[in-house]
């Protein structure tokens, strides 16, 4: 039987029995291999999503830049941990507020609650967050050498990517300045630590599915809240009229700021049926009002906005699996497109030469 055209069997690539080369990552089959093995490895990558960028398909030089992707992928373990070293790094830096407390040092467990793990001096976190920037850096621009200005700009994810590396490097750099004697005397706030969680998440593919899914959900989810708010609000303000000259009034709803905090309460059954136990004593029919309050807010709209947000996520992921299912069909159309250079051909001469035909 014939070897495929990806083989899987062992690292590196051997022989097929026409004297082609048969490759076992797509990666060379893609840079190295025969228009028929490029195609078995565009293939290969629709059927799974991740890889070479499509545009960078269309590309002319599609041979020269692939070999740099495929050279950064290489050296995907260092990014990884790179971006488990800046998580890390959260743990490791001793927050501001300590070099403040002098009644105690953040390094006495048995004041600061603050686990078991060693902080790093100044200088020492200094040094360690300058390497995983550098490192970071180059990660997040090394795509320009395969991509193309042209490209990288025009993604809004690596905009976003490059503003939280200048807000990294201007932290760094204003910490750099706390920490020098004849600078900056008091340093309030650092912003680095939640834009490195931020960075992550970017970088994680899964999460960032998410995340696009979450942002695409926040329209329609700031309705249904805008109209449990709207909810809460209206019945708040009947409580506060209804019940303010009574012994519930004088007790418990005085405002209607207290009103509203009450009810909101009250939304979450937290102070039921307390809140509403001195209307109750004066009169047993101020307890319907309560009651239809709770049913219509835990069982109307809190269902209500569970469906909403559900049926938001739903479609957004519908919408995402759309994305992913016509780039899928676009890499297919460019691994048939290799194919159909060489069918051309063979016809083209078929058709040239008649004697040669079937």
């Amino acid at each position: 039987m014939e070897k495929p055209l990806l083989s899987g069997e062992s690292s590196g690539h051997g022989r097929r029995s026409d004297g082609t080369a048969s490759y076992t990552r797509r990666s060379d089959a893609i840079a190295y291999g025969s228009p028929y093995q490029k195609a078995a490895a565009l293939v290969d990558l629709a059927e799974d999503g991740v890889g070479l960028p499509e545009e960078i398909l269309e590309k002319p030089n599609f041979q020269s830049v692939a070999k740099l992707y495929f050279f950064y992928i290489r050296l995907d373990f260092i990014w990884s941990l790179n971006y488990f070293a800046l998580i890390v790094l959260n743990f490791l830096e001793k927050p501001l507020w300590c070099y403040k407390s002098t009644a105690a040092s953040c390094s006495d467990r048995d004041y600061f609650f603050l686990g078991q793990l060693p902080y790093l001096t100044s200088w020492e976190s200094l040094i360690y967050e300058g390497i995983t920037l550098a490192i970071l850096v180059v990660h997040n621009f090394f795509p320009l050498s395969y991509e193309g200005a042209s490209i990288f700009w025009k993604r809004p994810i690596n905009l976003f990517k490059v503003f939280c590396l200048l807000i990294l490097v201007a932290d760094l750099l204003v910490y750099t300045l706390y920490l020098s004697p004849l600078a900056l005397d008091s340093l309030p706030f650092r912003i680095a630590p939640y834009i490195r969680v931020v960075l992550f998440i970017l970088n994680v593919r899964e999460l960032r599915s998410t995340l696009v899914i979450l942002a695409g959900m926040l329209g329609t989810y700031l309705n249904v809240m805008a109209l449990s708010l709207l909810f809460l609000l209206f019945a708040s303000w009947v409580a506060y009229v209804m019940f303010e000259d009574t012994q519930q009034g004088k007790t418990l709803f005085t405002s209607y700021g207290t009103t509203l905090y009450q009810m909101f309460v009250l939304f979450t059954t937290s102070n039921n049926p307390d809140v509403w136990i001195p209307a109750y004593k004066a009169s047993r029919w101020y307890c319907l009002y309560f009651v239809l309050y709770v049913l219509l807010g835990v069982y109307f709209v809190t269902n209500l906005i569970l469906a909403v947000v559900y049926d938001s996520f739903k479609s957004e992921l519908v919408k995402q699996v759309f994305e992913m299912d016509e780039m899928r069909k676009r890499t297919l159309k460019k691994a048939f497109n290799l194919l159909d250079k060489d069918v051309n051909a063979a016809t083209e001469a078929i058709v040239n030469f008649p004697g040669t035909g079937v």
